[in-house]
């Protein structure tokens, strides 16, 4: 067998990394690469692995655990890609929460399978607005321990690509740049619109020309611990059918609602997102911010009268809180819409503190 080309794309919920897959994955099969992607979340049913799905792309789910805590079947996925169609690289997409992947993945993997698996160096995908936040972090709403956790995400990075720069004028692209060279010196910096494609054949030629630095970092797990036990999590699909069903402004004003009582509550939202599939069309949605609007991937140009729906939430609040809010929105959704709502699947949750596999640090 030959060996495989591992890309791990890591940063934190709502950076854009499922995107930033899609323009890599783009760029490469036009270049003739063979491309298999690897997702991984805490819980199930995933928007981005939908999302992945409906434009093409092969992909494999790393489900109930981050990469270094389900080690095993992480590598068992990117194996497994081999017995369909031997990709020339694996794309590997950890979940938002994670960090400390250098000693938790990369090292165990070069100990023991670098006759199987060619290691390209770490991607971490940065939200400008999450940045904007941590440069003035007095005026963060996310507490301390999720601002570590982002902050270590950065400290490991051997690339660090800050995305969405078509959201932001030349002034504030250069301000951050002069921040993280001054803050991670060591790190390569590179400003891309995954959206647009902007700067995604340079980034490539870093991912392949770069080799994966031996960076380990610090890690309070404690802290770490606590970092991911404030966020609520929840995955939730359901099915919906009605007449001629507009799913653009169901996903739009139900992400709206759900903003909203966030609002209320005062609770910071990570990232919350929805993706409805009918027929051959699909559209899909998301906010990375209790202060942002929604924002569109791709809307559905058709009207249908049932659709399938994943919402993936991620919050700073209770699991129980996260669930009643989603189940009232749906509540005010249904009744607005004269539709209904059936088979739903919902699991709200807070993710365990980190147990990785392996944690090699020499």
């Amino acid at each position: 067998m030959s060996k495989i080309d591992l890309a791990i794309i890591g940063g934190f919920l709502g950076a854009g990394k499922t995107t930033s897959i899609v323009s890599i994955a783009k760029y490469l099969l036009e270049n003739n690469k063979r491309v298999g992607i690897v997702t991984n979340d805490q819980g199930s049913d995933l928007v981005d692995s939908s999302f992945l799905r409906s434009v093409g792309l092969s992909v494999l789910e790393v489900k109930e655990g981050c990469f270094c805590c389900n080690f095993d079947q992480f590598l068992e996925k990117i194996y497994s890609f081999t017995e369909q169609q031997t990709p020339d690289i694996v794309l590997a997409e950890p979940v938002g929460s994670c960090t400390d992947l250098i000693a938790t993945v990369f090292k165990p993997l070069e100990r023991d399978y670098l006759d199987k698996i060619n290691l390209k160096p770490l991607s971490i995908v940065v939200d400008p607005k999450r940045l904007k936040k941590l440069m003035i972090e007095k005026n963060s709403s996310f507490h301390s321990e999720i601002n570590y956790l982002f902050q270590k995400q950065l400290e490991e990075a051997d690339i660090i690509v800050l995305n969405k720069i078509d959201t932001l004028i030349l002034e504030e692209v250069k301000e951050m740049n002069n921040f993280l060279r001054k803050h991670f010196y060591d790190t390569e910096i590179i400003n891309v619109s995954a959206k647009s494609g902007t700067n995604i054949e340079r980034w490539v030629e870093k991912i392949f020309n770069l080799s994966p630095s031996e960076k380990v970092l610090e890690i309070d797990y404690d802290l770490y611990g606590k970092a991911e036990g404030r966020l609520g999590w929840l995955n939730a699909t359901f099915k919906i059918t009605g007449e001629n069903i507009d799913i653009n402004s169901i996903i739009k004003n139900l992400l709206e609602e759900a903003r909203s009582a966030f609002l209320k509550n005062h609770y910071e939202i990570a990232h919350l997102k929805a993706y409805g599939i009918s027929l051959d069309d699909w559209a899909k949605a998301s906010i990375v911010s209790t202060e942002e609007p929604v924002t569109f991937d791709k809307s559905s140009e058709i009207s249908a009268n049932v659709w399938n729906i994943v919402i993936n939430a991620r919050a700073d609040i209770e699991a129980n809180n996260l669930k009643d809010i989603i189940l009232d929105v749906l509540d005010l959704i249904s009744e607005k819409y004269k539709i209904k709502i059936y088979s739903l699947n919902i699991q709200s949750f807070k993710p365990k503190k980190p147990t990785p596999r392996y944690r090699i640090t020499e």
